[in-house]
């Protein structure tokens, strides 16, 4: 429960700071918050026994939403990373000068590789002719990936909060339960992740 509320909140309170369409930049942090902390938070729990939404559907149809979830995030992030290069191009000011801005565009770099693996993974009886690698394998990189890419997320999210608009715009008590969200999400994503993926490759050693 807690980390769905954190899924909700961050972005619920993101949306009410910048109140999406007052202006081009207002898409951005809307998107990206809706991006990685909504919709990337879920599409990872969904596979956890403890915080799922769906703790009773196969895991097949859990990977199917997964993928669906997923995709749409990275959509959000490509449209929101989209929204500010235009955003910085009409003002006429420099790209990447910033620590948010720089891990921000590696974030979403990577997360579009995360999501073409999990595509490897999804339609493996098509690409198995051109990987080297057994399907339990693929699936353990994705997953263990996917902790490099969510602390990216957390990082440039915490950075996020340090901008000039985050310090300016959302209230000082809100600041806080944002900086809250993170951390509880940050949390609950490694823990589902290492304790679901790692143990069982170190079991499967002889």
């Amino acid at each position: 429960m807690v980390s769905h509320l954190s899924a909700i909140v961050f972005p619920a309170i993101i949306i009410y700071s910048v109140v999406p369409g007052s202006s081009l930049f207002s898409w951005h942090p809307t998107l990206m918050s809706i991006a990685f902390s909504l919709l990337t938070l879920e599409g990872i729990i969904i596979f956890s026994q403890n915080s799922s939404l769906f703790p009773n559907m196969s895991r097949a149809s859990k990977a199917s939403i997964h993928y669906l979830v997923m995709g749409s995030a990275v959509t959000c992030a490509l449209v929101g990373f989209y929204v500010i290069y235009l955003n910085k191009e009409n003002a006429g000011k420099s790209h990447l000068t910033s620590w948010h801005g720089l891990l921000g565009a590696i974030t979403v770099g990577y997360a579009c590789l995360q999501s073409t693996g999990g595509s490897l993974a999804k339609y493996y009886n098509y690409t198995k002719r051109f990987l080297n690698v057994k399907l339990a394998d693929l699936k353990l990189y994705h997953a263990t990936s996917a902790v490099l890419l969510y602390i990216l997320i957390s990082v440039t999210m915490l950075l996020s909060l340090q901008t000039s608009w985050a310090l300016n715009s959302i209230p000082n008590l809100l600041w806080y339960a944002c900086f809250a969200c993170i951390c509880t999400s940050t949390l609950v994503v490694l823990l589902h992740i290492t304790s679901t993926y790692l143990p069982s490759k170190q079991q499967a050693k002889p």
